[in-house]
């Protein structure tokens, strides 16, 4: 606009100069720019109605403080390329209060259709809609340009960032004992419901476990052996409470990476253990099993989609009452004040300003 009020002064000045001094080379130079002008409205009126934009994110998940790719395709129905183009994105985070907005610029956009990659920083863990929400256009000379809307979005998930904690398990944890619909896959256990392996009959073995039907139809003793089901002896629980607005952004971050560095550090030990919180989409407890990097990954995707919602209950209480008859050794409740409880008492309250380095003096007896 700057740039289109800078030429109309100078044609008027050169219209009005060459009238006044009946100087017919400024005449024709005013006449020659308002020409230029004309082309130019023209020229971004046709690219407005011809140009259009869909937005792709090839990737569904990244780490906290990676580049993000967007990609841009560009539908050009013109048989010539085209001057500069501008895109503006809108991110909004399901953690924050306020969007933010960027421009995104193409110095010059080819005939046809074509994609337009760029790689964005987005701040702070959690899940980010991206939205397309106008496009700006120049003419060649870059002496007009014209705005029109848009409506492209999609989603990213940006994983928190984790950290070290200390966790000691005792026996009890490691080897503890309970019901469960996955079994290990290294020893055999109690649960007769699940075979383990059959193998050849040995001497300490009792005459109870002796396969008898197979025994007879192979001809030679062999021993069935019962599998071990992998009970969850821990429970995470993930508590989000009222907070003043001006905060939740802040401490969201730091409550993601340290449920995710406790979830992790528990996974990393070979902990069988139960994620839980209080669901924005059923409004009630959901919970997932962590056992491996898979099904870490698969919370991690599962909670940032879902989206926590304030809960005045008492999570332990709620969990409690939802799962009576399960049996687990402890809890873990982390709130987004950044205190950790566990059992139900106080164990440590992170600072937000140092919490990579309060979590690693975290000590965790499991």
């Amino acid at each position: 606009m700057v740039r289109l009020l800078i030429s109309l002064i100078v044609t008027t000045f050169c219209l009005y100069y060459g009238i006044l001094y009946e100087n017919t080379i400024m005449i024709t130079l005013a006449f020659a720019l308002l020409l230029l002008l004309g082309f130019s409205v023209l020229e971004v009126f046709y690219r407005k109605f011809t140009t259009r934009c869909h937005l792709e994110i090839p990737v569904s998940m990244v780490d906290t403080n990676k580049p993000v790719p967007l990609v841009f395709r560009i539908s050009n129905k013109s048989l010539f390329s085209s001057g500069r183009m501008d895109i503006k994105v809108g991110i909004h985070s399901s953690l924050a209060t306020k969007s933010t907005t960027q421009w995104l610029s193409i110095p010059q956009v080819s005939a046809g259709t074509n994609n337009y990659e760029f790689a964005v920083i987005i701040n702070g863990a959690g899940r980010h809609e991206i939205e397309v929400t106008k496009l700006r256009f120049y003419s060649t000379f870059g002496l007009f340009s014209m705005k029109k809307k848009c409506k492209e979005n999609g989603m990213i998930l940006i994983l928190p960032e984790m950290h070290s904690i200390v966790m000691e398990t005792t026996e009890g944890t490691r080897n503890f004992l309970g019901d469960a619909d996955v079994y290990d896959e290294f020893r055999p256990g109690h649960d007769s419901g699940e075979t383990f392996e059959i193998r050849e009959y040995r001497e300490k073995d009792k005459l109870q476990s002796i396969h008898w039907k197979l025994s007879a139809k192979i001809e030679d003793l062999v021993v069935r052996e019962n599998s071990l089901p992998k009970a969850c002896a821990i429970v995470l629980l993930l508590d989000m409470k009222e907070m003043k607005a001006k905060d939740v952004e802040e401490y969201a971050s730091g409550y993601l990476e340290i449920a995710a560095s406790l979830s992790f550090g528990l996974m990393d030990r070979k902990i069988p253990h139960f994620v839980a919180w209080m669901s924005r989409l059923t409004g009630d407890i959901r919970r997932i099993r962590v056992d491996d990097e898979e099904s870490f990954y698969l919370f991690m995707v599962h909670y940032l989609n879902d989206g926590a919602i304030q809960n005045e209950k008492d999570i332990r209480e709620e969990y409690r009452e939802k799962f009576k008859n399960e049996l687990y050794r402890k809890d873990i409740c982390v709130n987004n004040h950044l205190e950790i409880y566990q059992d139900g008492q106080l164990l440590e309250k992170i600072d937000v300003k140092k919490i990579k380095d309060e979590c690693e003096q975290l000590e965790l007896l499991l």
